[in-house]
């Protein structure tokens, strides 16, 4: 994998005009985007969509539609199901 990851930073680097440090933590980001679990993306969801002033009836839409839409989608999950994994 290490060396996938090394073809990558060398063409982000090639394309983008950053340096390799600067293409390895960009392409690291990603990676750490793209590889969280739908729970936890669930959690940080919520919670910024809370800070934002919604309320959970309309978060729990929100959440279910962003989670179709993602590169990895989860299940399609119920608000109920959205709910239960936010408070346990």
């Amino acid at each position: 994998m290490s060396g996938d990851l090394d073809d990558l930073v060398a063409h982000v680097a090639r394309s983008s005009g950053l340096d390799p440090s600067q293409a390895r933590r960009i392409v690291d980001d990603v990676f750490s985007y793209l590889s969280e679990s739908p729970e936890a993306f669930v959690r940080r969801r919520h919670a910024a969509l809370l800070r934002l002033g919604r309320r959970n009836p309309d978060i729990y839409g929100i959440i279910a539609g962003e989670l179709a839409e993602r590169r990895f989608p989860a299940p399609a999950w119920s608000a109920r199901q959205i709910r239960r994994i936010i408070y346990g």
